[in-house]
């Protein structure tokens, strides 16, 4: 029997199952293709490699010619110097370079002439690949955390709560294109390595975890309040006197590390707007004093606990939470109170025509951390029925609200709140349409196979790229010790974690 056939037959029933549900859920519903926010954000791949130019002007063109649900206002503000202003931070674009590199290298030399390297479809997969790519490896990372704290089942469970049951489906499946699946690896990978090393971290170590968080910051802005983990982690060794000197080399090399993915946009800015600092759009400006609290929460209009009650559940968590991650999870809950505070304070707390509380989605990770610790809680008192309906019930909640946004809701306004539970009783008619919004689908439906084929194969090859990747990053730093089967949760609270 050949090796590969022998390995599958070795797998268990259950996973063939999941993947195989995983795989059909891809092809029937990721779209991959630009639209939206997320034409800003990957027209700087065009415009430099294709076009060795600054000027996304073309691109953005193209893209209003085509039809492409897009505002057009933000596309066509022509500034001083004749640039065309792009507002979007170059983050996104800078992780999906190398996606969008291999994809034009074998456009040029395999198939010339065949694709606009602006508006071609291969070049969207390319972009819309990466993000798939980046925040599966995210979701692996975290699943594999909280695994380390909670157990394999708690930690099943709050990944399939964070991912279906938040904004964050939105964002992995139809809209790929936006810069948040990018946004969640980079402050996922900068979070987790930061937490790992944490012992006698080294030089490299310093300047790797500056690194990742400076791209974190420049996929979107909010992001460098991720910085305030290494002041919480200087704070707690100040406290248990294990605070030296010999740290300080350390943070500025972290400090180099940081500023380092930082030089691209700052060339950008320079080049197009002609200051040295980022410029935001025209419509958005900051009221500190006057934060929509209360709106970011619970508005009808994209509130982070009114579009996604099980955040709710997760929050039950973060005593929990704190208590084991001690430094690190009180400053994930000190920077997701900040960012609460931030958004609320925007022009446009409610982030636009979109999907929920998207700019929240980067708290992935603390969503499923909290989200494990309640679920272990429960599943170790047999109470595994209450787990799996406040899973359902935030999943459920969550794809009657993607039917009621897609094809219902025809002013992004923010209804009453009679007509917000009314939409949802109507959403049931509208949801199957959410499964043939997928790629492959689509493509097999107008009879191109081939590119079906060619598009299925390159989503799989992002997929299982993350998956072999994130199974084998080092275990050896693994964050804590696995809980004892059978020990009670608040014997598991107490468990120190392993250096």
């Amino acid at each position: 029997m050949p090796p590969l056939l022998t390995r599958v037959k070795e797998i268990p029933r259950g996973r063939l199952i999941l993947a195989g549900f995983a795989v059909l859920l891809l092809f029937c519903c990721f779209r991959a293709t630009v639209r939206g926010d997320g034409v800003g954000y990957y027209s700087y791949l065009p415009t430099i490699v294709a076009h060795q130019s600054f000027d996304v002007g073309p691109t953005f063109d193209q893209f209003i010619a085509n039809n492409t649900p897009v505002n057009p206002i933000f596309l066509q503000i022509t500034l001083p110097n004749g640039l065309t202003a792009n507002f979007k931070p170059v983050g996104s674009a800078l992780m999906a370079l190398p996606f969008y590199v291999v994809a034009h290298l074998v456009l040029i030399f395999v198939v010339p002439g065949s694709q606009s390297p602006d508006v071609g479809s291969e070049y969207q997969l390319a972009f819309t690949a990466a993000s798939l790519f980046f925040v599966a490896l995210a979701l692996i990372l975290i699943y594999r955390f909280v695994r380390g704290l909670w157990g394999r089942d708690a930690a099943v469970l709050a990944t399939i709560g964070a991912i279906f049951a938040t904004p964050v489906v939105n964002y992995i499946f139809f809209e790929a294109s936006y810069s948040h699946n990018f946004t969640i690896f980079a402050t996922t990978a900068f979070a987790l390595y930061l937490y790992q090393t944490r012992e006698n971290r080294r030089h490299y170590q310093w300047l790797l975890a500056g690194a990742l968080g400076g791209l974190a910051t420049i996929t979107h802005a909010q992001e460098v309040l991720f910085l305030a983990l290494v002041p919480f982690e200087a704070g707690w060794q100040i406290w248990h006197r294990r605070w030296t000197v010999r740290l300080i080399p350390g943070y500025a090399l972290f400090l180099v590390g940081a500023l380092a993915p930082g030089l691209p946009q700052l060339a950008m800015d320079r080049v197009l707007f002609e200051h040295w600092l980022p410029q935001s759009a025209p419509n958005i400006f900051f009221d500190f004093l006057h934060p929509h609290l209360w709106d970011m929460l619970f508005s009808t209009r994209h509130g982070w606990l009114s579009w996604s009650p099980i955040v709710a559940v997760a929050a039950l968590g973060m005593p929990a939470v704190v208590r084991r991650l001690q430094w690190f999870g009180a400053g994930l809950v000190a920077i997701a109170v900040g960012e609460l505070y931030v958004n609320a304070s925007l022009s446009d707390w409610w982030g636009g025509a979109a999907f929920g509380a998207r700019r929240l989605t980067d708290q992935t990770l603390l969503v499923a951390l909290g989200l494990g610790a309640v679920f272990a809680f429960l599943l170790q008192r047999r109470l595994a029925r209450l787990v799996y309906a406040a899973l359902a019930a935030g999943i459920a909640w969550t794809v009657l609200l993607l039917g009621t946004f897609y094809y219902i809701i025809a002013n992004d306004t923010g209804p009453t709140w009679r007509d917000f539970l009314v939409d949802q009783l109507h959403a049931p008619l509208f949801t199957p349409r959410l499964f043939i919004q997928g790629t492959v689908l689509r493509e097999v439906a107008m009879g191109d196979i081939f590119r079906a084929f060619y598009s299925g194969l390159i989503i799989l090859a992002v997929v299982g790229a993350a998956l072999w990747l994130g199974t084998r990053a080092d275990r050896s730093r693994t964050s804590a010790r696995p809980p004892v089967a059978g020990l009670p949760l608040r014997s598991v609270r107490a468990t120190q974690a392993l250096p």
